[in-house]
Protein backbone atom coordinates (compact mmCIF):
# COMPACT_ATOMS: atom_id res chain seq x y z
CA UNK A 1 0.00 0.00 0.00
CA UNK A 2 1.44 3.29 -0.66
CA UNK A 3 1.35 6.09 1.78
CA UNK A 4 0.96 10.27 1.79
CA UNK A 5 0.77 12.54 4.21
CA UNK A 6 -2.43 14.25 4.31
CA UNK A 7 -1.15 17.73 4.10
CA UNK A 8 -0.38 20.06 7.00
CA UNK A 9 -2.02 17.54 9.58
CA UNK A 10 1.13 15.33 8.98
CA UNK A 11 -0.95 12.13 8.99
CA UNK A 12 0.38 9.37 6.90
CA UNK A 13 -2.28 7.86 5.30
CA UNK A 14 -3.27 4.85 2.92
CA UNK A 15 -3.85 6.35 -1.17
CA UNK A 16 -6.77 4.31 -0.48
CA UNK A 17 -9.05 4.80 2.60
CA UNK A 18 -12.71 3.33 3.80
CA UNK A 19 -15.31 5.60 2.95
CA UNK A 20 -18.34 4.57 5.74
CA UNK A 21 -21.51 5.60 4.12
CA UNK A 22 -22.12 1.74 3.03
CA UNK A 23 -21.14 0.47 6.33
CA UNK A 24 -24.96 1.17 7.77
CA UNK A 25 -25.58 -1.33 4.86
CA UNK A 26 -23.73 -4.27 5.95
CA UNK A 27 -23.63 -6.02 9.36
CA UNK A 28 -21.69 -5.78 12.53
CA UNK A 29 -20.27 -9.04 11.97
CA UNK A 30 -19.18 -7.38 8.51
CA UNK A 31 -18.09 -4.65 9.41
CA UNK A 32 -15.47 -6.87 12.01
CA UNK A 33 -14.18 -8.55 9.11
CA UNK A 34 -13.51 -5.16 7.29
CA UNK A 35 -11.91 -3.85 9.33
CA UNK A 36 -9.82 -6.92 10.07
CA UNK A 37 -9.01 -7.12 6.44
CA UNK A 38 -8.36 -3.28 6.55
CA UNK A 39 -5.65 -3.81 8.93
CA UNK A 40 -4.18 -6.48 6.83
CA UNK A 41 -4.04 -4.67 3.53
CA UNK A 42 -2.91 -1.43 5.08
CA UNK A 43 -5.59 0.97 4.95
CA UNK A 44 -5.06 2.77 7.85
CA UNK A 45 -7.79 5.90 6.71
CA UNK A 46 -11.35 5.65 7.78
CA UNK A 47 -14.17 8.62 6.88
CA UNK A 48 -18.18 8.21 8.34
CA UNK A 49 -20.21 10.68 9.77
CA UNK A 50 -23.31 10.94 11.94
CA UNK A 51 -25.59 11.34 8.98
CA UNK A 52 -24.53 7.72 7.73
CA UNK A 53 -27.34 6.25 10.42
CA UNK A 54 -25.42 3.51 12.07
CA UNK A 55 -22.28 3.56 10.58
CA UNK A 56 -19.88 5.14 13.37
CA UNK A 57 -21.43 2.17 16.21
CA UNK A 58 -20.46 -0.14 14.01
CA UNK A 59 -17.44 1.11 12.77
CA UNK A 60 -16.82 1.98 16.90
CA UNK A 61 -17.16 -1.51 17.65
CA UNK A 62 -15.26 -3.26 15.34
CA UNK A 63 -12.29 -0.38 16.36
CA UNK A 64 -12.53 -0.94 20.06
CA UNK A 65 -9.59 -3.31 19.57
CA UNK A 66 -7.36 -1.39 17.14
CA UNK A 67 -8.17 1.91 17.49
CA UNK A 68 -4.43 2.84 17.40
CA UNK A 69 -3.96 1.47 13.79
CA UNK A 70 -6.28 3.54 11.95
CA UNK A 71 -6.79 7.48 11.66
CA UNK A 72 -10.87 8.04 11.98
CA UNK A 73 -12.59 10.83 9.92
CA UNK A 74 -16.19 11.93 11.01
CA UNK A 75 -18.30 14.74 10.42
CA UNK A 76 -21.98 16.57 10.96
CA UNK A 77 -24.20 18.56 8.60
CA UNK A 78 -25.45 20.44 11.83
CA UNK A 79 -25.54 23.90 11.17
CA UNK A 80 -25.26 25.01 15.01
CA UNK A 81 -22.46 25.28 17.18
CA UNK A 82 -24.81 23.47 20.09
CA UNK A 83 -26.10 20.85 17.41
CA UNK A 84 -22.89 20.28 15.90
CA UNK A 85 -21.48 19.60 19.50
CA UNK A 86 -24.07 17.51 20.23
CA UNK A 87 -23.37 14.94 17.02
CA UNK A 88 -19.66 15.40 17.66
CA UNK A 89 -20.09 14.51 21.41
CA UNK A 90 -22.82 11.35 20.32
CA UNK A 91 -20.04 10.25 17.75
CA UNK A 92 -17.25 9.98 20.41
CA UNK A 93 -19.57 7.91 22.31
CA UNK A 94 -20.72 5.50 19.13
CA UNK A 95 -16.95 5.33 18.11
CA UNK A 96 -15.94 4.16 21.28
CA UNK A 97 -12.88 6.76 21.38
CA UNK A 98 -11.79 9.75 23.12
CA UNK A 99 -10.93 11.74 20.17
CA UNK A 100 -11.04 11.63 16.48
CA UNK A 101 -8.32 12.50 14.15
CA UNK A 102 -10.19 14.73 11.61
CA UNK A 103 -13.64 16.41 12.36
CA UNK A 104 -15.08 18.45 9.06
CA UNK A 105 -18.06 20.18 8.27
CA UNK A 106 -20.16 17.74 6.52
CA UNK A 107 -21.44 19.14 2.45
CA UNK A 108 -21.31 22.31 3.22
CA UNK A 109 -22.20 23.14 -0.97
CA UNK A 110 -24.09 26.63 -0.68
CA UNK A 111 -23.18 30.10 0.07
CA UNK A 112 -25.61 30.54 2.44
CA UNK A 113 -24.75 27.39 3.84
CA UNK A 114 -21.01 28.59 4.81
CA UNK A 115 -22.54 32.16 5.63
CA UNK A 116 -24.50 29.96 8.27
CA UNK A 117 -21.72 28.17 10.03
CA UNK A 118 -19.36 30.83 10.15
CA UNK A 119 -22.23 33.50 11.94
CA UNK A 120 -21.84 33.35 15.34
CA UNK A 121 -23.00 30.61 17.26
CA UNK A 122 -22.46 28.70 13.47
CA UNK A 123 -21.01 25.15 13.30
CA UNK A 124 -17.66 26.41 12.91
CA UNK A 125 -17.14 27.94 16.25
CA UNK A 126 -17.99 24.50 17.93
CA UNK A 127 -15.78 22.80 15.39
CA UNK A 128 -12.77 24.82 15.65
CA UNK A 129 -13.25 24.56 20.08
CA UNK A 130 -13.29 21.11 19.92
CA UNK A 131 -9.75 21.33 18.61
CA UNK A 132 -8.84 23.30 21.76
CA UNK A 133 -10.39 21.13 23.87
CA UNK A 134 -8.28 17.96 22.21
CA UNK A 135 -11.51 15.92 20.94
CA UNK A 136 -10.51 16.55 17.90
CA UNK A 137 -7.11 16.38 16.05
CA UNK A 138 -7.57 18.49 13.19
CA UNK A 139 -10.95 20.06 11.84
CA UNK A 140 -11.54 19.66 7.65
CA UNK A 141 -14.72 20.55 5.24
CA UNK A 142 -16.55 18.92 2.40
CA UNK A 143 -18.55 19.99 -0.35
CA UNK A 144 -19.68 19.28 -3.78
CA UNK A 145 -19.44 22.62 -5.22
CA UNK A 146 -16.35 23.37 -6.15
CA UNK A 147 -17.09 27.15 -6.10
CA UNK A 148 -18.49 27.11 -2.57
CA UNK A 149 -15.22 25.17 -1.74
CA UNK A 150 -12.84 27.56 -3.26
CA UNK A 151 -14.18 29.66 -0.85
CA UNK A 152 -13.76 27.96 2.72
CA UNK A 153 -10.05 26.66 1.30
CA UNK A 154 -8.70 30.45 0.81
CA UNK A 155 -10.07 30.94 4.11
CA UNK A 156 -7.27 28.72 5.47
CA UNK A 157 -9.47 27.84 8.68
CA UNK A 158 -9.31 23.62 7.42
CA UNK A 159 -6.59 21.12 7.60
CA UNK A 160 -8.31 19.17 4.98
CA UNK A 161 -10.65 19.35 2.44
CA UNK A 162 -13.01 16.30 0.70
CA UNK A 163 -14.49 16.60 -2.64
CA UNK A 164 -15.82 14.55 -5.19
CA UNK A 165 -13.21 13.61 -7.69
CA UNK A 166 -13.92 10.80 -10.74
CA UNK A 167 -13.28 10.95 -14.15
CA UNK A 168 -17.19 12.74 -14.94
CA UNK A 169 -16.25 15.41 -12.04
CA UNK A 170 -13.26 16.90 -13.07
CA UNK A 171 -14.24 20.43 -12.01
CA UNK A 172 -12.87 20.02 -8.62
CA UNK A 173 -8.82 19.48 -9.53
CA UNK A 174 -8.90 23.53 -8.96
CA UNK A 175 -9.66 23.07 -5.39
CA UNK A 176 -7.01 19.98 -5.04
CA UNK A 177 -4.75 22.46 -6.74
CA UNK A 178 -5.75 25.66 -4.65
CA UNK A 179 -5.81 23.38 -1.35
CA UNK A 180 -2.33 21.73 -1.45
CA UNK A 181 -0.53 25.18 -2.01
CA UNK A 182 -2.07 25.92 1.19
CA UNK A 183 -0.74 22.58 2.41
CA UNK A 184 -4.21 21.36 3.54
CA UNK A 185 -4.98 17.11 3.24
CA UNK A 186 -6.87 16.31 0.30
CA UNK A 187 -9.99 13.41 0.26
CA UNK A 188 -11.32 12.52 -2.88
CA UNK A 189 -14.99 11.54 -2.07
CA UNK A 190 -16.99 9.61 -5.02
CA UNK A 191 -14.36 7.96 -6.68
CA UNK A 192 -17.09 5.87 -8.67
CA UNK A 193 -19.32 8.66 -9.12
CA UNK A 194 -21.39 7.45 -6.54
CA UNK A 195 -21.13 3.64 -8.49
CA UNK A 196 -22.43 5.17 -11.46
CA UNK A 197 -19.33 3.91 -12.70
CA UNK A 198 -19.43 0.11 -13.36
CA UNK A 199 -15.82 -0.69 -13.67
CA UNK A 200 -15.08 0.03 -10.37
CA UNK A 201 -11.17 -0.38 -11.22
CA UNK A 202 -10.71 1.47 -14.47
CA UNK A 203 -12.33 4.65 -12.05
CA UNK A 204 -9.84 4.08 -9.23
CA UNK A 205 -6.56 3.75 -11.23
CA UNK A 206 -7.96 6.90 -13.34
CA UNK A 207 -7.04 8.62 -10.14
CA UNK A 208 -3.56 7.33 -9.38
CA UNK A 209 -1.78 10.30 -11.37
CA UNK A 210 -3.62 13.06 -9.44
CA UNK A 211 -2.26 14.52 -6.48
CA UNK A 212 -5.12 13.94 -4.07
CA UNK A 213 -3.39 12.18 -0.76
CA UNK A 214 -6.41 9.93 -0.11
CA UNK A 215 -8.72 8.00 -2.03
CA UNK A 216 -12.53 6.87 -0.24
CA UNK A 217 -14.86 4.75 -2.14
CA UNK A 218 -17.58 3.61 -0.15
CA UNK A 219 -17.56 -0.10 0.61
CA UNK A 220 -19.55 -3.12 2.46
CA UNK A 221 -17.51 -5.88 1.69
CA UNK A 222 -14.47 -7.68 2.61
CA UNK A 223 -14.58 -8.49 -1.02
CA UNK A 224 -14.30 -4.86 -2.13
CA UNK A 225 -11.81 -4.06 -0.07
CA UNK A 226 -9.82 -6.62 -1.68
CA UNK A 227 -10.78 -5.58 -5.68
CA UNK A 228 -9.84 -2.45 -4.70
CA UNK A 229 -6.43 -2.62 -3.44
CA UNK A 230 -5.96 -5.30 -5.82
CA UNK A 231 -7.05 -2.60 -8.22
CA UNK A 232 -5.01 0.35 -7.17
CA UNK A 233 -1.31 -1.98 -7.31
CA UNK A 234 -1.84 -2.25 -11.16
CA UNK A 235 -1.31 1.48 -11.41
CA UNK A 236 -2.10 3.88 -13.92
CA UNK A 237 -4.61 2.78 -16.77
CA UNK A 238 -3.48 2.26 -20.28
CA UNK A 239 -4.82 4.00 -23.27
CA UNK A 240 -7.00 1.57 -24.26
CA UNK A 241 -8.68 1.23 -20.60
CA UNK A 242 -8.15 5.40 -20.34
CA UNK A 243 -10.63 5.35 -23.37
CA UNK A 244 -12.45 2.94 -21.99
CA UNK A 245 -13.66 4.69 -19.19
CA UNK A 246 -14.06 7.95 -20.97
CA UNK A 247 -16.67 6.16 -22.92
CA UNK A 248 -18.75 4.97 -19.97
CA UNK A 249 -18.85 8.91 -18.75
CA UNK A 250 -19.76 10.57 -21.69
CA UNK A 251 -22.49 7.75 -21.60
CA UNK A 252 -23.49 8.98 -18.13
CA UNK A 253 -23.67 13.21 -18.92
CA UNK A 254 -23.68 15.06 -16.02
CA UNK A 255 -27.50 13.91 -14.70
CA UNK A 256 -27.12 10.69 -13.19
CA UNK A 257 -27.86 10.05 -9.47
CA UNK A 258 -24.48 9.19 -7.39
CA UNK A 259 -26.33 7.32 -5.22
CA UNK A 260 -24.91 8.93 -2.27
CA UNK A 261 -28.46 8.80 -0.34
CA UNK A 262 -28.68 12.24 1.05
CA UNK A 263 -32.28 12.22 -0.67
CA UNK A 264 -33.66 9.32 1.88
CA UNK A 265 -35.96 8.96 3.55
CA UNK A 266 -39.02 9.26 1.31
CA UNK A 267 -41.96 10.77 3.29
CA UNK A 268 -43.96 7.76 1.18
CA UNK A 269 -40.99 5.20 1.45
CA UNK A 270 -39.63 5.07 -2.35
CA UNK A 271 -36.26 4.08 -2.25
CA UNK A 272 -34.82 6.69 -4.98
CA UNK A 273 -31.17 5.50 -6.07
CA UNK A 274 -32.11 1.85 -5.98
CA UNK A 275 -35.22 3.09 -8.45
CA UNK A 276 -32.07 5.01 -10.60
CA UNK A 277 -30.37 1.96 -10.22
CA UNK A 278 -32.58 -0.47 -11.74
CA UNK A 279 -33.50 1.92 -14.32
CA UNK A 280 -30.04 1.78 -15.49
CA UNK A 281 -29.66 -2.17 -15.36
CA UNK A 282 -32.29 -1.22 -18.16
CA UNK A 283 -31.12 1.43 -20.17
CA UNK A 284 -27.73 0.44 -20.11
CA UNK A 285 -27.11 -3.65 -20.22
CA UNK A 286 -30.78 -4.56 -21.87
CA UNK A 287 -31.78 -6.78 -18.48
CA UNK A 288 -35.39 -5.25 -18.82
CA UNK A 289 -36.96 -8.53 -17.20
CA UNK A 290 -34.69 -8.79 -14.46
CA UNK A 291 -34.91 -5.27 -13.42
CA UNK A 292 -38.38 -4.75 -14.04
CA UNK A 293 -39.26 -7.66 -11.53
CA UNK A 294 -36.94 -6.07 -8.80
CA UNK A 295 -38.85 -2.64 -9.50
CA UNK A 296 -42.25 -4.41 -8.78
CA UNK A 297 -41.10 -5.85 -6.08
CA UNK A 298 -40.21 -2.93 -4.32
CA UNK A 299 -42.05 -1.31 -1.15
CA UNK A 300 -42.99 1.72 -3.29
CA UNK A 301 -42.54 2.62 -7.06
CA UNK A 302 -42.06 5.81 -8.87
CA UNK A 303 -45.43 6.80 -9.33
CA UNK A 304 -46.25 7.02 -5.45
CA UNK A 305 -44.16 10.03 -5.34
CA UNK A 306 -46.20 13.02 -3.79
CA UNK A 307 -43.71 15.35 -5.41
CA UNK A 308 -43.34 17.34 -2.01
CA UNK A 309 -39.58 18.45 -3.47
CA UNK A 310 -37.88 17.14 0.23
CA UNK A 311 -35.88 14.96 -1.84
CA UNK A 312 -34.31 17.85 -4.20
CA UNK A 313 -33.60 20.12 -1.70
CA UNK A 314 -31.46 17.40 0.30
CA UNK A 315 -29.52 16.28 -3.26
CA UNK A 316 -26.25 17.74 -2.87
CA UNK A 317 -25.84 17.90 -7.24
CA UNK A 318 -29.28 19.64 -7.55
CA UNK A 319 -30.92 16.78 -9.49
CA UNK A 320 -34.60 17.57 -10.63
CA UNK A 321 -35.52 14.13 -8.56
CA UNK A 322 -38.99 14.62 -9.05
CA UNK A 323 -38.90 14.79 -13.45
CA UNK A 324 -36.44 11.91 -12.97
CA UNK A 325 -38.94 9.70 -11.08
CA UNK A 326 -41.32 9.92 -13.72
CA UNK A 327 -38.90 9.20 -16.05
CA UNK A 328 -38.13 5.74 -14.14
CA UNK A 329 -42.13 5.31 -14.04
CA UNK A 330 -42.36 5.59 -17.64
CA UNK A 331 -39.54 3.18 -18.45
CA UNK A 332 -41.37 0.37 -15.90
CA UNK A 333 -45.31 0.82 -17.11
CA UNK A 334 -46.96 -1.87 -16.41
CA UNK A 335 -48.24 -3.04 -20.64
Amino acid sequence: MEYRVLGRTGLLVSRLGLGGIPIQRATQEVADEMLAACQDLGINFIDTARGYRDSEEKLGRALHSRRGSFHLASKSARRDAAGFREDLERGLQLLQTDYIDLYQLHMVSALDVWDQVQAPGGALSALLAARQEGLVRFVGVTSHNNDVLEIMIKSNLFDTAQFPLNVVESQFLGSLNLAQKLHMGTIAMKPLAGGALQRADLALRYLLPSTVDTIIPGMDTVEQLHSNCAAIELGVLTADEAEHLQEDAAALGEDFCRRCEYCLPCPVGIRIPTLFILEGYVNRYGLQEWARERYWGMPSQADACTECGLCEKRCPYNLGIRRKLKQTQSVFRRE
